[in-house]
This record gives structure tokens, C-alpha cells and sequence, in this order.
């Protein structure tokens, strides 16, 4: 913005007790004193009853910052629902009680299963025996076909290439039977092994994350499996997180990097911090967890609150309170009192604003005195 400094004299003109308007609409009409440029914005400067009494504050200089405020609405972590997969079944064993912490992967509870595991033990060794001999039977025909050529050369065949040829065509329709004898069984077991793992995965559940057990159905051990009925919960022990849409403010963020947020609306209402979380993650929404805050256990669905981003700040400045600008279009002015006792105008150009503070960038000094009223 061009920085018009003028400091145009309003003229104490009464019409007995009462004061009166004067519309300015240059600087050669009734005014002396420190020229303005032409084109002026048209303004309303009030004429003062020389018994009004006027508020002032003083320029003084200060620190300031630009900050940019982001909505940020509070989330509440995973909660897992615990269903057995399967009906009809008789619920064995129950691993946890409420309050009790649990990691992924942690067994829950389990139906039972009679000798389903030593059954599944029992053929995990035969398929990795079977596997061994199979192994064998590649290196068995090798000796036999070695064993074969030797009858030949040193005269156990006599030279006969038929007989010769007749063994090795059996040893090789030998070796392929055996083969698909081993390959049969190998298949069949394999894919009786995958079930059985399969109902043994279905007699347990797990835990799908690291939490606690915020409930757990009465009676289970003994009860009877339903795939419809919830049988406990596990909270996950992160705490809840805020979402923010943060749009092009996104490199201010840094890992690791608190950020000052408060809480206006809802229960946990208060000052907290965040730091970013998963930005590796982040898209057209941004998470960020919770480093301190007085009310974090208050938090809800319905808390919601506004992080403040710094983009721009300032030391020792010229500062003076927002609400004693004032504004013709888009240019600034002030008004501060003569040596003479009169309201002047004077334009100034401000920079940053923030928290009812508005930075003086030209037309006032330190020490100048501002009319707020």
C-alpha cells in the first residue's frame, strides 16, 4: 500500500453546544498545515466539542505475529468389536478380564477344539517327511541309472542295448509313479492341513491392535458361540487425535513440532498442543496427536477447537490496538490530537494484524499519541 502521511486539522467550529460534520474532500478545502495528495478517499472527520474528552493510546513498539487460525476436530480411536467366526461351538477358555492390556496378535479368548492342534502337528510332520523322501527318490534314481551302465560296460549285459535301455525305462516310469505317488499324498495333506488351521484360527480370536479390554460379555467360558453376539471390546491405547484440513498451510508443519491449539467448543474446552502424526500419510485431511492439554480426558466426538499456525512474525515494532484504525476504501487512517488541541487525521500503512493488535509499518512514531474515542 503507498503510505499517504498527512495530518489534516479538523476545525473547531460549533454551532453553540453542538458539533458538526465536515466532509473532506481535498486538501485545499479549509485545511493548512501538511499536504495530501490529490484524489483523496472521501472520509467524514467529526468536528470535537472542545469539552469532549478523548481516550488515547500510545504507540509503542512490541512483538507480533501473523497467525493463521485452522479448524481441528477431535477423533476417537479404533475400538475393536470381538466376534467368534462361527456358531455352535462351545466357548473353552477366556483370556482376559476387563482393564487388562493386550498387543496385537494377543490371543482372547478360545472354543474348543478337542485334538485340533495334534492333529495339526501330526501332519506338519508327515507332509515335511513326505517331502524329505521325495527328495530322495531324484537321488536314489540317479544311483540306480549309474548302477545301470556299469552292468553295461563291464560286461553284466553283455553289450545289450535293449536290456540296457528296458532297465533305465523302468527306472525312469519308477521314479515318476513314486513321484506322483509322494505328489498325491503331499497335495491331499496339504490342503487338509490349510483347514485345520483354518478351524484352529477360527476357534481363537485376536486382539488386531495393542489396547485394553473395555468389556467383556458375562459367562462366556462354557457358552455357546453365535457369530452375531459381540463378546468383548478392546480400546485402542493411542490416545484420540485431531483433524485438521490445513490447505496450503501444510509446509508449516514440521515433525515433532508443537503446535498451539485451544478448545471452543464441546467438553475438554482449554489450551492444548500437538505435534503432527503419520504425516507420511497425510492427504486432503491431516492428523495430529495430543502432547499436552488440561482437559485431554474431558475430550469427546463433539470437541472441536482451532490450531494457530504462525506464517509471519515481527520484533519491536511499531503497534497500536485495532480498533483505533480507521478505514476510507482501503486506505488507513488514525486520529491523534494537535498541539493545539485539535483532531487531526493522519494515513498510515499497517502491516500485520493479530489479536486485536495491528503493526504500524509509516505514519506514526513512537510515542504518538491515537484516539480510540
Amino acid at each position: 500500500m503507498s503510505v499517504k502521511k498527512v495530518c489534516t486539522k479538523t476545525p473547531a467550529i460549533r454551532f453553540g453546544s453542538t458539533a458538526v460534520a465536515l466532509s473532506l474532500l481535498g486538501t485545499g478545502l479549509f485545511f493548512g498545515g501538511c499536504a495530501k495528495e490529490e484524489e483523496e478517499p472521501l472520509i467524514t472527520v467529526e468536528a470535537g466539542d472542545e469539552e469532549l474528552d478523548y481516550g488515547f493510546v500510545t504507540c509503542i513498539r512490541d512483538n507480533i505475529e501473523d497467525v493463521v487460525k485452522i479448524r481441528c476436530d477431535f477423533r476417537k480411536n479404533s475400538e475393536q468389536e470381538v466376534y467368534f467366526p462361527v456358531s455352535g461351538k462351545k466357548i473353552e477358555k477366556v483370556y482376559v478380564n476387563v482393564g487388562d492390556t493386550v498387543k496385537k496378535g494377543d490371543v482372547l479368548a478360545a472354543i474348543n477344539v478337542g485334538s485340533l492342534e495334534t492333529d495339526i502337528e501330526d501332519l506338519q510332520y508327515s507332509i515335511s517327511r513326505n517331502e524329505l523322501l521325495e527328495g530322495y527318490l531324484s537321488d536314489q534314481y540317479d544311483l540306480d541309472t549309474q548302477s545301470v551302465y556299469l552292468d553295461y560296460y563291464y560286461g553284466y549285459l553283455n553289450g545289450n542295448d535293449d536290456s540296457r535301455d528296458k532297465r533305465l525305462d523302468s527306472l525312469k516310469k519308477q521314479l515318476n509313479n513314486n513321484k506322483q505317488g509322494y505328489d498325491d499324498s503331499l497335495e491331499f495333506d496339504r490342503k487338509k492341513l490349510a483347514k485345520l488351521k483354518r478351524d484352529l484360527s477360527e476357534s481363537r480370536v485376536y486382539a488386531a491392535f495393542d489396547g485394553t479390554i473395555s468389556y467383556v460379555a458375562d459367562n462366556l467360558e462354557g457358552s455357546t458361540t453365535n457369530v452375531e453376539t459381540c463378546i468383548m471390546r478392546v480400546l485402542d491405547n493411542e490416545d484420540g487425535y485431531f483433524e485438521a484440513s490445513a490447505g496450503d498451510y501444510l509446509s508449516y508443519f514440521e515433525e515433532g513440532e508443537p503446535i498451539k491449539m485451544t478448545v471452543q467448543f464441546g467438553d475438554g474446552k482449554g489450551d492444548y498442543e500437538l505435534v503432527p502424526l503419520e504425516m507420511d500419510q497425510w492427504g486432503d485431511t491431516q492428523k495430529f496427536s495430543i502432547l499436552s492439554g488440561e482437559n485431554a480426558a474431558d475430550l469427546g466426538s463433539d470437541s472441536r477447537g482451532e490450531m494457530y499456525i504462525v506464517i509471519d512474525s515481527k520484533e519491536n515494532v511499531l503497534i497500536i490496538p485495532k480498533n483505533a484504525v480507521r478505514y476510507a476504501g482501503e486506505d488507513a487512517y488514525v486520529y491523534v490530537l494537535n498541539d493545539n488541541g485539535l483532531r487531526d487525521v493522519c494515513w498510515i500503512e499497517t502491516g500485520i494484524e493479530y489479536d486485536g493488535k495491528v503493526e504500524i509499518v509509516s505514519g506514526l512514531e513512537e510515542g504518538d499519541k491515537v484516539i480510540t474515542h
